[in-house]
């Protein structure tokens, strides 16, 4: 797990090397954002080992539970799926994990009712808040000050926020580059430029374009060479991936070189799309594009890319 290079949006949430102790003690230390990754990502860093471990059932029946729960919009259909999926899941750790069995475990057989009632689970979530209380647990061990902690969130916690948004230059503006500089033409193959000259017209590549390592378009972070999902097929809702090859800017406008990326299948062991690049590529705009879920990272296993994230998609 120490060797596994996690990507440029995973490294953030980097988790913690698990220690022996954490294993015979049944407890990881790590926030909820880290083990959230690790979750997510185990599949593919003991990729080698899961197909011996009789209790990854257990893991597959959680992950199906998350992709549910953390979906957005969410359809009435899935209700009864959730349901047994819970059910299934109280079930499976009563049989590899009796002693492992937490009042928290015995929240999720409410999900199926609470979707119903309340609506997508995922208004519901407290990440805000555990991040919220991590800094003042830092805050509090290092003053030794435990009195009145709400007091000092309203007054020092929300004075720090609203310090920190005003003097962010991004906020101020329509689109925050970062890394901005002159681009060679001989960063493009020839499809590429043919793409930008179709695009643009008649146009000098070394003097007319600029690149970006990283664009901020409306609260949405494009980064070079990350994935992302730009739209669903409508048929079977399977997500339509794009990688940036590069962020450019023309008139003082950005726009976006993009290869089109060809989606294999989906692996139901590392719950992770499988896609492979065929160098179709296409100009894109991010004024136009459609929200679906933030960058992704590709991770190769077997000599394959894929990249995984946790929720299902739908386009209505």
């Amino acid at each position: 797990m120490e060797n596994f290079k996690y990507g440029y949006f995973d490294t953030s949430n980097r988790p913690p090397p698990i220690q022996v102790k954490h294993l015979q003690n049944g407890h990881i230390v790590a926030t909820a954002s880290q083990k959230l990754c690790i979750f997510k990502l185990f599949p593919i860093i003991y990729y080698d080992i899961i197909h011996h471990l009789p209790s990854f059932i257990v893991y597959k029946i959680l992950r199906e539970i998350l992709d549910l729960v953390l979906s957005y919009p969410f359809r009435k259909q899935w209700l009864p799926v959730l349901g047994d999926l819970c059910d299934s899941l109280h079930q499976m750790m009563l049989i590899h994990f009796p002693n492992k069995i937490v009042p928290k475990l015995h929240f999720v057989r409410e999900y199926e009712r609470i979707t119903h009632d309340y609506g997508p689970a995922i208004k519901q979530w407290c990440f805000r808040y555990e991040a919220c209380h991590l800094y003042f647990k830092k805050i509090t061990i290092r003053t030794n000050n435990f009195k009145n902690t709400p007091k000092m969130l309203v007054t020092r916690y929300r004075l720090k926020q609203c310090f920190k948004f005003a003097s962010l230059s991004r906020i101020k503006t329509f689109d925050y580059a970062v890394g901005i500089k002159k681009i060679r033409s001989t960063c493009f193959n020839m499809s590429m430029k043919n793409v930008l000259l179709n695009h643009f017209g008649r146009i000098d590549l070394d003097e007319d374009l600029n690149q970006c390592k990283k664009l901020i378009h409306e609260n949405i972070e494009y980064s070079r060479s990350a994935v992302y999902v730009i739209n669903i097929k409508p048929f079977n809702e399977q997500p339509i991936f794009a990688q940036i090859i590069s962020i450019i800017k023309m008139e003082e406008k950005w726009w976006l070189l993009a290869d089109m990326l060809d989606t294999i299948s989906y692996d139901e062991e590392l719950f992770a799309w499988e896609i492979i690049s065929v160098d179709r590529y296409c100009i894109l705009d991010p004024c136009q594009l459609k929200y679906y879920y933030k960058g992704l990272d590709i991770y190769h296993v077997n000599n394959s890319s894929f990249v995984s994230f946790i929720t299902r998609l739908t386009s209505y």
